[in-house]
Parts: structure tokens; C-alpha cells; sequence
């Protein structure tokens, strides 16, 4: 079983220039994750998921706590941060994930599972030897795998 018999061929991406406003319409629009941010040939250049956006909002010294139970209200944080957010200013190059972990179309689908397993990825880039995005591999296609007996028609 290789990536190629299970990845979703119909890629959906961004350019480098895409704000944040337009990726979560692209992500809401097509009800995926996260989008392959490609070059003008299609090459990768990076991902952005909906962590890298949610990110933007969340203050940095957050990640410090394992339980925010001790706040009882965060709206004085919200109104401070949504004030100085300006969404269609960050751009998808300022954003994405750069040199994320990518498989090829003959990489075993095992191994892609314990990909997105490993790194915790909500899926992978298939690219050629080009760099150019072929597919991508999310872990309803590698469940999909693991449970049918025959590949359908690459999406």
C-alpha cells in the first residue's frame, strides 16, 4: 500500500502572498485542516494549518500552562488582542510551517501513519522529486487504508 493509492489528488493550496483571512476561507470553503503553501510551479514552500492561525490570537506566554482553569474570564485578553490583530495583514509565508514533513507517492502508507502519528500532523504534503505537491494524505485516507481491501481511484 503506497501513499499514491490513497492520497487526495485534487489539492487544494495557497501562494506565499495569501492573508489570513483568505486561507480560512479557503480552509472553511473546502471543510479541510490546512492548505500546502506552493510557488508559481507548484512547489512547496511550506503549510499552514489551523493551529499556525489560532496561534496568531493566543498569547505566547500561554503555552506556559497546562491548565488555564485559574482564569475565570479571558474577555480583557480577547478585546486586547482582537484589537491589535489585523487579519488580511499576515500573510501565508509569515504564517506557514516552513520545510514540513512530506512523503512521496511510494512511501508505504505504514510508515505515513507513523508520520502523522509521530509529529502529531493533521496530514501530509505528497510530493514528487521536483518538490512539486502530487497529493495529500490526511488520516482519514490512511484509516481508509487500513480498513479497505483495495485502493479507490486516486481522488
Amino acid at each position: 500500500m503506497k501513499a499514491r493509492d490513497y492520497m487526495s489528488g485534487d489539492v487544494v493550496s495557497v501562494g506565499r502572498a495569501a492573508n489570513m483571512a483568505e486561507i480560512v476561507d479557503v480552509l472553511n470553503k473546502h471543510k479541510i485542516s490546512g492548505v500546502p503553501v506552493v510557488d508559481g510551479e507548484e512547489r512547496l514552500l511550506g503549510v499552514v494549518t489551523h493551529e499556525e492561525l489560532i496561534n496568531i490570537f493566543i498569547p505566547h506566554y500561554f503555552s506556559m500552562f497546562d491548565d488555564l482553569a485559574f482564569l475565570d474570564d479571558l474577555e480583557s485578553i480577547e478585546t486586547q488582542t482582537m484589537s491589535q490583530i489585523e487579519p488580511t495583514l499576515f500573510l501565508a509565508e509569515d504564517l506557514m510551517v516552513a520545510d514540513p514533513v512530506t512523503v512521496g507517492p511510494d512511501t508505504s502508507i505504514m510508515k505515513a501513519a507513523a508520520l502523522l502519528l509521530n509529529k502529531r500532523l493533521v496530514f501530509l504534503p505528497v510530493v514528487d522529486r521536483d518538490g512539486k505537491v502530487v497529493g495529500i494524505l490526511n488520516r482519514g485516507d490512511v484509516s481508509r487504508a487500513f480498513t479497505t481491501s483495495q485502493p479507490e481511484e486516486t481522488r
